[in-house]
């Protein structure tokens, strides 16, 4: 059986006017990619997100937007990803296929409607973040503790080949 595919980007701020700096989305058997994103010529007019990731010099060691959006796009298995909440990740989805020149190629959904039980996968979300001692922040740890209240919640296994 294949995992619901789940994806979260990190920014330089928490808000929407801010750009995407991490990305990360699981596969269909549970592993998880993740890349540092370049910032695009048209966010680096928002100086002080720029001030918070310099430390990362995201332009030696990030992707370009481009080809961040190839290889998820080739990793895509669904029409949709699962976010754990919409606003602002949206936002910096979008942001980042105007940067590559692309349309948004999924529907972006919230993880909570693959539940019946709201508060029940809430919670376990939130207990499997701290369980794991994965910080809510960032994009990698967002998506691994998705997958973990998924399989909690359902049990669901990945397919191992």
């Amino acid at each position: 059986m294949s995992l619901p595919t789940f994806i979260a980007l990190e920014a330089a701020a928490d808000d929407e006017q801010s750009f995407p700096v991490t990305i990360a989305w699981s596969l269909p058997d549970g592993r998880i990619k993740q890349a540092l994103i370049q910032p695009d010529e048209s966010w680096e007019e928002d100086e002080a997100s720029l001030l918070r990731v310099s430390e990362l010099d995201l332009d030696l060691q990030g992707y370009a937007a481009d080809e961040v959006i190839r290889e998820l796009q080739y990793d895509q298995q669904d029409d949709a990803y699962y976010v754990d909440s919409l606003h602002p990740q949206e936002a910096w989805l979008v942001k980042l296929f105007d940067a590559a020149e692309k349309e948004v190629s999924f529907q972006l959904l919230e993880a909570a409607e693959l539940y019946d039980d709201l508060d029940a996968w809430e919670q376990t979300r939130r207990e499997t973040l701290e369980f794991l001692g994965l910080d809510p922040g960032r994009a990698e740890d967002q998506v691994r503790a998705l997958l973990e209240a998924h399989v909690i919640l359902t049990g669901e296994q990945p397919e191992i080949d």
